[in-house]
């Protein structure tokens, strides 16, 4: 049994690398399995031998029982296509407090992680940036070096001032293979009509996706006390505001839009998962994980 992770402790490591080990240690993951059919060594079913079939594969067993030649079928391996792609728009760089991962930082922490978790199961991984354009692309692969490439493009991602969110996963979705699991990780402050459309193509396309909707505490629970100007780190706008004044709208507000957001993850057969930067992501990682296993 782990020790919960102390997030002040994860925020201390400076490297990215040894963060990943610490976070997917702490994940776990079991093979997933496909359920298509091959030559692996995990039995799956039965079917008439036709000739032309491998002699290998016969249960000669069964044949000596029943006197009809029967070839043994299995579960058949197969790399999974992963696509991480980190939002790295200026409000992903906030933090309330010291010693607080911004939500890039948990981002970047929590994808490679994932990445370190994907390369033990030999599946393929990639990696795009969401920026004013996708950026940093690779394409998913299981070759040795990928992991390396994924980690660099994660260690120093260029900030961009804004992300149109639904344009540059667009761009991401012209890009990629056939069949990845997408796993976005970003704070969705846009509005979810304006992904609606390229959520629905992943799912028409055959894709299947994982949102990990970042907030730092603050965003949710809102305890400001004091009168200020409050800045749009995206557009640099600024607002006079009295928070204890504005505290009920804008928790409501916030609930609603992440609500909204995880709707429209689930009514197309995705997964959303809140996270927040004062709470390591091992358990609603794990949680997910075991799922996708179990369905595998």
């Amino acid at each position: 049994m782990f020790a919960p992770l102390d997030m002040a402790e994860l925020a201390a490591l400076t490297s990215l690398p040894l963060r990943a080990r610490c976070l997917a240690d702490a994940v776990g993951a079991g093979r997933h399995r496909s359920r298509r059919r091959g030559a692996s060594v995990e039995f799956a079913d039965y079917r008439d031998y036709h000739p032309g079939d491998d002699l290998r594969r016969v249960d000669w067993r069964l044949l000596a029982r029943t006197d009809r030649a029967h070839l043994r079928e299995a579960h058949e391996e197969t790399p999974m296509r992963v696509l991480l792609l980190l939002d790295v728009s200026a409000s992903m760089n906030y933090a309330s407090r010291p010693k607080l991962m911004t939500k890039l930082d948990y981002g970047r922490s929590a994808l490679a992680a994932l990445s370190l978790v994907v390369r033990r199961q030999r599946d393929a991984g990639g990696i795009g940036l969401l920026a004013e354009e996708l950026s940093g692309y690779l394409p998913p692969s299981s070759s040795p070096g990928r992991l390396r490439s994924l980690w660099a493009t994660l260690e120093t991602p260029a900030s961009s001032r804004q992300t149109p969110l639904a344009r540059t996963l667009a761009q991401a979705a012209d890009a990629a293979p056939r069949a990845c699991l997408f796993v976005i990780a970003s704070d969705f402050y846009e509005e979810a009509d304006a992904i609606a459309d390229v959520i629905r193509r992943l799912r028409f396309e055959g894709h299947d996706a994982l949102a990990l909707h970042l907030a730092d505490p603050e965003e949710e629970d809102f305890t400001f006390s004091d009168p200020a100007q409050f800045q749009d780190p995206e557009t640099g706008s600024e607002w006079p505001l009295d928070p204890p004044a504005a505290a009920a709208a804008y928790r409501a507000a916030f609930a609603a839009h992440r609500v909204r957001i995880h709707d429209l993850f689930l009514e197309n057969g995705f997964a959303h998962l809140s996270l927040r930067t004062d709470v390591a992501p091992v358990d609603a990682l794990s949680a997910y994980l075991a799922v996708r296993a179990g369905r595998s």
